[in-house]
């Protein structure tokens, strides 16, 4: 459950009015190594493989609340592989 907080006047920010597991989906998209399949070293592979899941994950948990549209929005704004 996400509270509100009242202030005297001030605009809130996106980040302030956003449900928090966007802000975390947000945040794993904007860290991605969105070319680790590219690279010959296994161990940024398996890092970057693992981030990926752990986005998917992410995207799941966001899609069970009833946030699909945004979430799979903020995919395809931070994916630079999308075909737009």
């Amino acid at each position: 459950m996400m509270h509100t907080i009242i202030s005297n006047n001030k605009r809130k920010t996106r980040r302030e009015i956003m449900h928090p597991d966007l802000v975390i989906l947000e945040t794993l998209l904007k860290s991605h190594d969105w070319t680790y399949n590219y690279t010959d070293d296994h161990n940024v592979w398996r890092r970057g493989r693992d981030e990926a899941d752990e986005i998917r994950r992410q995207i799941d948990i966001c899609c069970g609340q009833g946030l699909d549209e945004i979430a799979n929005k903020f995919r395809d704004k931070y994916n630079p592989f999308n075909q737009q």
